[in-house]
């Protein structure tokens, strides 16, 4: 099943469970069509709907665990299940209910931790999710993850597990009574860190990893537990494989990711954020959102919408703590930045895996620098067009006003004798706000309706403020990669040849050639260079790129085949990188495109 047709079936669910019984079936038979397989899906869930009671009504993705507890008949102090004489009830899930229990034949006096499908919970789903825990852990072995012993059927014929009876308190219970410090918290949780890495590294995602799902022993050892809803990806899986069960479970949304919530796929990156909330409130005492009710709609909106309150000013721990966590200055700076990092709303600019996220700790821990950073004004930019396009696409026509001015401003201080340090430093800001404009908010906008004169005063502007740079950029690498990249970058505004533009061929070239007139003069400069190469290679294709279309396409040839003799240089010293190798092949393309608008269709079938 694809993750599309499973979408389907979702909505289909949801739309007919809000109907009466009587009308369910008419309603399906007009929106399947025909798609018996369709309607048989959608039948199978409501029927394990109606089993399940309020199991998977979609309100109970945001009960709580106590208030998510279903009912169910449970077993009594003294009761048999297998081998095992039943102590106490210890746990209560969506699921299953948990037991303390011993053997009864006295073969060992370990106790042990036995759990069990509730009566009337059986149904298809939920046992998949309870053999699916069972594999996962009979596959592990790790000190912090609880194990599993043993396994069996009741009388009844309801499955249930046996494993390690964890004796211990949740961590933040366990960071609070014993005091611990802003850095033994930090300890602590990477042990965490390396108990889910080692599930990953299994193919396992956790999916529920919150404070109750870590306990942490007497002897301070933290303990992964509940992987009643975890993923197994299994090799050569496609995108269904990574999907949520989001509305066939409850969950506690405090900890979920953004992608959980919204039902979307999921990849390691979401227990990397789930981690995220748990180190973040362990080190703050707080969630990183404020939800202004319990609602669905609130909860949602907070954990998809609302940006995490940075943590250094979010510090609300009880008074009786160590009162080193009180301290907002060890907060500020890295630590600020990898919990945000861990708990971007994006899955791709989250940490790829836990053992960077761990990583990071380490070396804030040893006071060296952390991969995690600020968020780039580039990017808060394209967050706030996004946020108000209609505002924006009316101001940036003065901003860039504006700019024009400042940039004239700052580049005759840049160029005083008198306060230089003040104004080259001044001249830098301008310059990244002049960047910014040009790559970030132009991008944001372009699609808007009317842009076109605000992105035609860009160009203008933009040239007159590049151009008065060129000058100076003479014996300044940084200074002349920055000019290339934004000369080409005018260019693809003014008339790139496959790409949305003003339609400024002629200028567009223009512009193109002052960027390979740079970037020559950096390659010569530094012969060895792969990423100077790399950016002569790319503007050298856009150059070429220009003339396929016209009724003179030869001039192109020879940026074409530049172009491909630098890839192929790159490529055949650095075979093992695959973004080269495609470079190369798209060459290989666009020279056979030149060669074949040029009428040499002999030299084409020669590529």
């Amino acid at each position: 099943m694809t993750s599309e047709r499973w979408k389907q079936i979702e909505a289909l669910f949801e739309q007919t469970l809000e109907l009466p019984e009587t009308e369910r079936g008419k309603f399906l038979e007009k929106r399947c069509n025909g798609d018996e397989e369709l309607r048989r899906e959608v039948e199978s869930l409501l029927q394990s709907h109606a089993r399940a009671g309020t199991f998977i009504d979609k309100r109970s993705l945001f009960l709580s665990d106590e208030e998510g507890e279903a009912t169910g008949a449970a077993a009594a102090a003294g009761e048999l299940i297998g081998p095992y004489r039943v102590l106490r009830e210890i746990g209560r899930g969506g699921m299953g209910t948990v037991y303390l229990a011993e053997r009864a034949d006295q073969q060992y006096e370990k106790q042990v931790a036995i759990k069990l499908i509730k009566p009337g919970m059986d149904t298809d789903a939920v046992l998949r999710h309870f053999r699916n825990e069972r594999q996962i852990l009979a596959s592990f072995d790790h000190p912090n993850i609880a194990r599993l012993f043993d396994g069996g059927t009741t009388e009844d014929g309801l499955p249930y597990f046996v494993m390690e009876y964890v004796e211990g308190l949740p961590i933040n219970e366990y960071c609070t009574n014993h005091e611990l410090s802003l850095v033994d918290r930090l300890k602590l949780f990477r042990e965490v860190c390396a108990a889910v890495s080692y599930a990953h590294r299994h193919t396992v995602i956790h999916r529920d990893i919150k404070m109750s799902n870590i306990l942490v022993t007497s002897e301070g050892i933290p303990k992964l537990l509940d992987f009643g809803i975890a993923k197994i990806l299994t090799p050569g899986a496609g995108a269904e494989a990574l999907m949520t069960m989001t509305s066939l479970r409850p969950m506690t949304p405090e900890y979920a990711s953004p992608e959980q919530i919204r039902g979307e796929a999921v990849t390691t990156a979401s227990d990397v954020y789930s981690l995220g909330v748990v180190l973040y409130e362990l080190l703050t005492g707080r969630s990183p959102y404020r939800f202004t009710s319990r609602a669905p709609h609130d909860v949602e909106r907070a954990i998809t919408e609302q940006e995490p309150t940075r943590p250094s000013t979010a510090t609300g721990l009880h008074r009786n703590q160590h009162s080193e966590l009180s301290n907002r200055k060890l907060l500020r700076g890295d630590l600020d930045n990898i919990l945000l990092m861990a708990l971007r709303k994006e899955p791709a600019r989250r940490y790829q895996t836990v053992d960077q996220f761990a990583e990071d700790i380490r070396r804030h821990l040893e006071s060296r620098p952390v991969r995690a950073r600020k968020d780039t004004i580039g990017y808060r930019a394209r967050k706030f067009v996004r946020r108000n396009k209609v505002a924006v696409a009316a101001s940036l026509l003065i901003l860039v006003s504006l700019i024009g001015g400042l940039i004239a401003t700052a580049w005759q201080a840049h160029r005083a004798t008198v306060q230089k340090a003040l104004a080259e430093r001044r001249f830098n800001d301008v310059r990244q706000l002049a960047h910014s404009v040009l790559f970030d908010y132009h991008d944001a906008i372009k699609n808007l309706p009317g842009a076109t004169r605000v992105r035609e005063r860009l160009v203008k502007d933009a040239l007159i403020y590049l151009d008065s740079l060129a000058g100076e950029a003479t014996g300044d690498p940084a200074l002349q990669r920055e000019l290339a990249a934004a000369y080409e970058r005018v260019g693809d505004v003014r008339g790139e040849a496959f790409g949305a533009s003003l339609g400024d061929r002629a200028g567009a070239t223009d512009s193109y050639r002052k960027a390979l007139t740079i970037r020559e003069a950096l390659v010569a400069a530094a012969p060895r260079d792969v990423q100077n190469r790399r950016d002569l290679a790319v503007i050298s294709r856009k150059i070429g790129n220009q003339f396929l279309d016209t009724a003179d396409p030869a001039p192109g040839l020879g940026y074409l085949r530049k172009s491909l003799s630098l890839y192929s240089e790159l490529a055949t010293e650095q075979p093992m990188r695959a973004e080269l190798q495609q470079d190369l092949a798209e060459a290989y393309t666009a020279l056979g495109n030149g060669l074949e608008a040029n009428g040499d269709e002999s030299a084409v079938l020669e590529q």
